[in-house]
C-alpha cells in the first residue's frame, strides 16, 4: 500500500521525533504528530489517518481514551498501543477496542516495523479495500463516514452532492439512470422528477472529482470509474 497516513501520539519529544524520523526513512507516508491526546484526536478527525501509534499515558486524554474516541468514528483504523511495563494491566481494556498490537517501551525498531507492516497488510486486504474507495492516487471516499478526501484534506460537499457520490461509490463501474439517481437522492422529498436536476447535480459534483471518473453514457446513464485501486 502506497502513500498511507500515520498519526503518532507521544508526549516524550525525543522518543517521538526519533521514531517518526525512522518511520519516514522506511516508508512512503505522511506522518502527523501530537504530544497529547486532545491534539491527537483533533488531528485524527481532520486527517483520518490509516494507522495510529499512541502512548497510553499522555496529558489531557490518555491513549485508551483516544482509542475509544477513534473507535466511535472508525472500526478500521489500525491502532498500535505504546506502553511501559508498569501499564500492562491496562492492556486488557485496550484489547477490547480491537487494537492491532502493543509495543513495550523502549520500543525496538524491528517490532515497530513489523507492527506497521501487519497494519498495512490488513488495510490492504481487509477493511481498507471494502470501505475506502480510491478515486485516484490522491482522492478517496470513505463509505463509513461519507467523507471525501483529496491529499488527506477533507473536501466539503453539499448534502445532495454527498448523497450522489455515496450512491456512485456503492455502484462503482455500474451504470445508473437519471430516475434511479433521483429516487435515491430525493427519496423523502416531494420534489417532482427532473432529468435536468440530475444533470445539474452531476455537473456540480464532477467539478470536485478527479478528471475523467464520472462518465456520461448515452441514454441518460452515469457511471463512476475510479482511475486507480489499492495496490
Amino acid at each position: 500500500m502506497k502513500n498511507f497516513t500515520l498519526l503518532y501520539a507521544e508526549d516524550e519529544y525525543t522518543t517521538r521525533k526519533n521514531h517518526i524520523a525512522y518511520i519516514k526513512s522506511r516508508y512512503n507516508c505522511t506522518v502527523y504528530e501530537a504530544d497529547n491526546g486532545e491534539e491527537a484526536l483533533s488531528l485524527y478527525k481532520t486527517h483520518s489517518p490509516h494507522i495510529v501509534l499512541t502512548d497510553i499515558t499522555m496529558p489531557f486524554l490518555s491513549g485508551l481514551e483516544l482509542s475509544k474516541e477513534i473507535r466511535k468514528i472508525s472500526k478500521h483504523t489500525q491502532i498500535i498501543i505504546l506502553t511501559a511495563h508498569s501499564e500492562k494491566e491496562k492492556l486488557l481494556e485496550a484489547l477490547s477496542m480491537q487494537m492491532l498490537n502493543y509495543l513495550v517501551k523502549p520500543i525496538k525498531r524491528k517490532e515497530l516495523t513489523q507492527s506497521i507492516d501487519i497494519a498495512l497488510e490488513l488495510l490492504k486486504t481487509e477493511s481498507f479495500t471494502k470501505n475506502i474507495i480510491h478515486l485516484n492516487t490522491i482522492s478517496t471516499y470513505n463509505l463509513d463516514t461519507k467523507e471525501y478526501f483529496v491529499n488527506n484534506t477533507l473536501i466539503l460537499l453539499s448534502n445532495y452532492e454527498t448523497k450522489l457520490l455515496h450512491l456512485l461509490c456503492l455502484n462503482v463501474n455500474k451504470s445508473l439512470n437519471s430516475f434511479d439517481i433521483f429516487v435515491n437522492i430525493w427519496e423523502n422529498n416531494d420534489k417532482e422528477y427532473s432529468a435536468a436536476s440530475i444533470r445539474t447535480l452531476i455537473k456540480k459534483l464532477r467539478k470536485k472529482l478527479p478528471d475523467g471518473i464520472l462518465i456520461n453514457i448515452y441514454g441518460g446513464l452515469y457511471t463512476l470509474k475510479p482511475l486507480q485501486q489499492v495496490e
